[in-house]
């Protein structure tokens, strides 16, 4: 019977809110720099502290020094006053304090031991300079020490884990047998290898060890003055935060704490800066995208412009277009005409926000009997049908008309919601063409007032040669004015923003006037219940948890003053190891994730739906232009859902279609050298 559980600290039971133990280093460095008491760089701080440890290891029996003697070194470095060296001491103690935080999931783990037998025991051990008595207080106060409990350090035993000698000191203190102990830990070497090799023993307890978005993090954080490295371990914690889940929740949370929060929080407190350089009075986020995104806002705005207005306003394509048409334009066909999956005569006439009734004797005449109205049009039916109505006289005449009308409703609701009073505002959309701006704008020119400053996390160049009026600025990029990380969008961005930001209602598609003369959005649904069903609320939620955390651990080391913008290239290839390359687990987890692909909610698919065989086959024939489910699949994590068969096949079809197109040239090149 296993009579003595032994415990790793660092990583295992407590972990520090940045990923590198050394970025300790650094920000004691630029506390002290501040301070006054050294005057090097905090990176040249961190360096020379990280090379007296490493020199004071040379003089101590087992090389495993504590505190004391590194701090010795550190002064015969600096060469300043023993009271400066002292100060320089106990600030790297109270910076650890601040900093470390317990692993929540490392609790039922000790309890389980303790509860075992009993006769069993815990220790702790830690190859690590920290004072034993720092380290016991740590351990009470996160609730992880008992009466009776005993720790060894290596620095204090000059015996360590990694050489093995710290486990012998441990069996021969409480006289067992290897088999007596059983030791958990986050070091493959030294908590698992090494023990095992002695005879004890050993559990890998690796939860929280950086994962690969952590890691990516913590790569840029010489580049962000270790910013990048404090988000990523609150990432981390809030990760670990969570009891445990299903492996879906597992993974969606993981997902929400590892990247989407750190990009969805990284934009939202660029808008919040640069709202408040412009002394903007209210923010306005735009239903559905601006659901959680004005959560976030709620939790950053005290620590950056506690003085602005925040609101959320119904408004989507389908719910702006009508109401913001003045004139008959080809942006409005492109509208009407936007290319989704399904398309038909019904979904054309509820953007139109026309009744059937006054449909039928316009479009029955053209061909469209009322029985064809629900047939997905393919793309030479589509264009033949826009063909028709854009020379339509009295079918313009009439759109015209109905958008009149739900301009009136539109102005009264604007107004109930204080954005026609001539104050400055803003308003907050993820992308990418800045279309309900235009639409928005294009009914404030009717009812006489400001425009809005748009913030947008990445803007194109709007269709139908339109121009936003008012201010358009963006965070990721912006085309319009040819600035920012890309010159071109990635597609995979817009649907997994669309992902990250769903909401948790039905999309908007009108306004209805009530009989106390308020004006109510009509919505598509009261809950979106198949993103609810998948598992939003609980996504949403940990992207808060992270906010949180940010916000109660952002010190003097690391406010909310920085710009954001230094954190695009590490979000940049958070967002690019997830859609690049997920893992199967990852992508499981979203393939009951569902997509909007139609402006009014008419059908949906799944995020990462499975590849079929039949389209496969159809694609590499080209009979298909591609082999997706839908456009705006993840492909990436569709191909890991697939079938063994699909995976075999896939490469074959695209090898396949490439030698077909390849033909076809070479045929083309032919044909007109006889002709010639």
């Amino acid at each position: 019977m296993t009579q003595l559980f032994s415990f790793d600290i660092f990583d295992t039971l407590l972990t520090r809110l940045v990923i590198e133990p050394t970025d300790i280093f650094e920000i004691c460095g630029d506390r002290a720099w501040r301070y006054g008491w050294i005057n090097c760089s905090a990176a040249t701080y961190r360096e020379m502290r990280i090379n007296a440890e490493k020199r004071s290891r040379l003089f101590c029996e087992g090389g495993e020094a504590n505190l004391d003697e590194i701090y010795r070194e550190v002064g015969n470095t600096l060469e300043v006053e023993k009271d400066v060296i002292d100060k320089l001491q106990q600030l790297e103690l109270e910076v650890e304090i601040e900093y470390l935080v317990a692993v929540p999931r490392a609790y039922p783990m000790i309890e389980k031991a303790r509860k075992s037998s009993d006769l069993a025991r815990v220790v702790f051990l830690s190859d690590m300079y920290l004072p034993e008595t720092f380290l016991i207080e740590r351990l009470k106060q996160h609730g992880f020490w008992k009466d009776g409990d005993r720790l060894y350090v290596s620095c204090q035993y000059r015996k360590s884990k990694g050489q093995g000698d710290l486990f012998l000191q441990v069996l021969a203190d409480f006289k067992l047998h290897p088999q007596g102990l059983v030791h958990t830990g986050n070091n493959e070497l030294a908590d698992v290898a090494k023990p095992k090799s002695l005879g004890i023993s050993a559990i890998y307890f690796d939860e929280a060890n950086p994962n690969r978005y952590e890691q990516i993090n913590q790569k840029y954080g010489c580049t962000t003055a270790g910013i990048s490295s404090f988000w990523a371990g609150v990432s981390r914690y809030t990760r670990l935060s969570p009891p445990s889940q299903t492996l879906q929740k597992l993974m969606i949370g993981n997902i929400a704490a590892c990247v989407a929060a750190p990009i969805l929080s990284a934009y939202v407190t660029w808008v919040l800066q640069q709202a408040k350089v412009r002394q903007l009075v209210r923010i306005y986020f735009l239903a559905r995208d601006g659901e959680i995104l004005l959560q976030i806002a709620k939790e950053l705005a005290p620590k950056i412009y506690p003085e602005v207005e925040l609101r959320y306003i119904y408004v989507s394509r389908q719910a702006l277009r009508m109401p913001g048409l003045t004139k008959i334009s080809q942006a409005f066909w492109e509208w009407m005409f936007d290319d989704t999956d399904i398309f038909t005569v019904e979904s054309l006439l509820a953007r139109m926000c026309f009744e059937f009734s006054d449909a039928q004797p316009i479009f029955e005449p053209l061909g469209y009997p009322r029985d064809r109205w629900q047939q997905n049009l393919s793309a030479k039916e589509r264009k033949e049908l826009r063909s028709k109505l854009e020379n339509h006289g009295l079918l313009q005449e009439k759109i015209l008309e109905v958008a009149a009308r739900k301009r009136e409703v539109l102005k009264a609701y604007l107004t109930q919601e204080k954005m026609l009073d001539g104050q400055a505002f803003g308003l907050v959309d993820v992308g990418w063409k800045g279309s309900l701006q235009l639409s928005l704008e294009s009914a404030f020119e009717r009812f006489g007032t400001r425009n809005p400053v748009g913030f947008y996390f990445a803007l194109e160049k709007p269709s139908g040669g339109l121009k936003h009026q008012g201010e358009v600025l963006a965070f990721f990029f912006n085309l319009n004015n040819s600035t920012g990380l890309r010159n071109q969008i990635d597609y995979r961005y817009v649907s997994a923003m669309e992902v990250f930001c769903a909401g948790c209602e039905g999309t908007t598609l009108d306004y209805a006037t009530q009989s106390d003369g308020s004006v109510k959005p009509v919505l598509k649904h009261i809950h979106n219940q198949p993103a609810l069903d998948w598992g939003l609320k609980y996504f949403q939620t940990t992207v808060i948890a992270f906010v949180n955390q940010l916000v109660t651990n952002s010190s003097q080391d690391f406010n909310l003053n920085y710009s954001p913008k230094l954190l695009r290239e590490a979000l940049d290839q958070l967002f690019l190891a997830f859609t690049s390359s997920p893992t199967l687990q990852e992508s499981q987890a979203f393939t009951d994730c569902p997509f909007f692909d139609d402006p009014n909610e008419l059908y949906h698919f799944y995020w990462a739906m499975p590849f079929r065989v039949r389209d496969i086959l159809s694609y590499s024939v080209s009979l298909r232009e591609g082999f997706s489910v839908h456009r705006n699949s993840w492909d990436e994590a569709s191909l890991q859902v697939s079938s063994p068969m699909v995976k075999v096949l896939l490469p074959i079809a695209i090898a396949q279609r490439k030698f077909l197109k390849k033909i076809k040239k070479i045929l083309m090149q032919k044909h007109r050298k006889g002709n010639s």
